[in-house]
C-alpha cells in the first residue's frame, strides 16, 4: 500500500504540476503550446491519479468496467506516442537552431520539456491502466448479476 501512496503523491504532483504551467505559460507567458502539452500532461496525470485513489479505495472495480479502463489506457497510450513524436521534433528543432530558452515566448526548450513531460504520463497511464486491468476476475465480477452487459 505505501506504493500506491507514493504513486498518488507523484501523479498530484504531475497533476497540479501540469495545470498551473498551463495557466503559467499560455496567460503570462503566451507560449501557448508549451501550455498545451503540459495542459495535456496534468490530464494525463490527473487520470493516473484517480485510478490510483479507486484503487486504494477499492473501488475500482465498481466504477470502471474493463472497456472503460482500456479506453483509458488506449488514451494513455495515444498521449505517449503523441508526446514520443513530439519530443523528437522539438529536440530536432533544438539542435538545428541551438535556440537559447529566453524569451519564454518562443523557446522550444520549454515546449521539449513539456512535451516530454506529456510522454511519461501517457505512459504511466497505460502501464497503470494494465495493471489495474489485470486485477479484474470476471467469474467474480459478474456472478452476482448476469444480465450485466460489457459496454
Amino acid at each position: 500500500m505505501l506504493r500506491v501512496h507514493l504513486h498518488i503523491v507523484f501523479s498530484a504532483i504531475g497533476a497540479v504540476l501540469g495545470l498551473s504551467a498551463f495557466i503559467c505559460f499560455c496567460i503570462v507567458y503566451a507560449n501557448i503550446e508549451a501550455g498545451m502539452w503540459a495542459l495535456l500532461s496534468g490530464i494525463h496525470a490527473s487520470l493516473a491519479l484517480m485510478l490510483h485513489c479507486h484503487y486504494l479505495k477499492q473501488s475500482l472495480h465498481v466504477n470502471f468496467s474493463r472497456k472503460a479502463l482500456q479506453y483509458i489506457g488506449d488514451f494513455g497510450m495515444v498521449g505517449c506516442v503523441s508526446g514520443l513524436a513530439l519530443t523528437c521534433f522539438y529536440l530536432f528543432l533544438e539542435f538545428y537552431y541551438q535556440a537559447d530558452i529566453m524569451p519564454i515566448k518562443s523557446s522550444i526548450i520549454i515546449r521539449l520539456v513539456w512535451s516530454f513531460m506529456m510522454t511519461k504520463w501517457g505512459l504511466m497511464l497505460f502501464l497503470y491502466t494494465k495493471k489495474y486491468l489485470r486485477t479484474y476476475n470476471d467469474h467474480q465480477l459478474f456472478s452476482e448479476n448476469p444480465h450485466i452487459e460489457e459496454t
